[in-house]
């Protein structure tokens, strides 16, 4: 990232997003390799220096400290981020360790934890509805809007969601005409029984908010509540189960891309 700072114009309409999943520890257990931390905050500091925005994108899993995470949260604030996208830890199909997730009664018991010691004279900045966070927090029911933040690589738009890799559509009218979008989300699918990430429920959270502004209005000035009961879990009674494709379809394309690159006439006609 600080190699590429000088390419661009800090601008109100352009963001750097950085990952960080936590302190120096947490983060880099997380991504398996020491020193990363201290990598990403040296281009923060070399960023916010230039004048840039920069948010941070972080991750919590079930080994997630709640004091560790307030901590981290007032450390990035110390530095200047510009917002945290924060969302727990899910065991989609293609993540390699799949032994520490959080499950949804443990995802909303650690952020009650977390946004319990939120600093008092100051606020945390996240870059998401205050909707969304109290929902993490279980004081809100939402089921996923998968398109709510469609993906697009050099594979195509990919169905669903960014998290469950279940195939590409060429173009964007048929990831949202082909797609059959009832059959996915928590007590729909197996496979989105624990999900709570920003890329399905921030959507729906959105969407209540516009629906509902006054109830939106009350949480944003008070915050995510953090005692009292949850709301009802979604039933999993009749969810379909999970269809495993391990990413064939991915390892099928890279297969055509590197036969392409070992072959010039290709490489040049595609």
């Amino acid at each position: 990232m600080e190699k590429k700072l000088s390419q661009y114009e800090p601008s109100t309409f352009f963001t750097w997003s950085v990952h960080l999943d936590g302190d120096k520890e947490m983060h880099d257990i997380s991504v398996c390799q020491q020193g990363v931390y201290d990598r990403a905050v040296a281009a923060i500091k070399a960023a916010k220096e230039r004048g840039f925005r920069v948010n941070i994108n972080c991750t919590l899993f079930n080994t997630a400290q709640p004091d560790r995470v307030a901590e981290f949260f007032d450390t990035v604030t110390e530095l200047g981020v510009d917002g945290i996208t924060v969302s727990p830890g899910y065991a989609y199909e293609r993540a390699p360790d799949q032994q520490h997730f959080l499950n949804r009664g443990k995802t909303k018991q650690l952020f009650r934890d977390v946004f319990k010691r939120g600093p008092k004279n100051k606020k945390w900045s996240f870059s998401q509805s205050s909707m969304f966070l109290d929902f993490l927090a279980g004081n809100q029911s939402y089921h996923c809007t998968p398109w709510g933040n469609p993906t697009r690589t050099i594979f195509g738009w990919q169905k669903p969601c960014y998290l469950l890799g279940e195939g590409y559509a060429k173009t964007f009218r048929e990831l949202m005409d082909a797609t059959d979008w009832d059959s996915y989300g928590t007590g729909n699918y197996e496979k989105c029984a624990d999900c709570m990430v920003h890329s399905g429920y921030e959507a729906s959270a959105v969407n209540d908010a516009v629906a509902h502004p006054l109830k939106a209005l009350a949480v944003s000035l008070r915050g995510p509540r953090t005692d009292g009961e949850m709301t009802p879990e979604i039933s999993l009674d009749r969810q379909r189960p999970a269809e495993y494709v391990f990413s064939k379809h991915v390892e099928r394309k890279m297969e055509e891309i590197r036969e392409a690159k070992s072959r010039p006439e290709l490489a040049k006609a595609g």
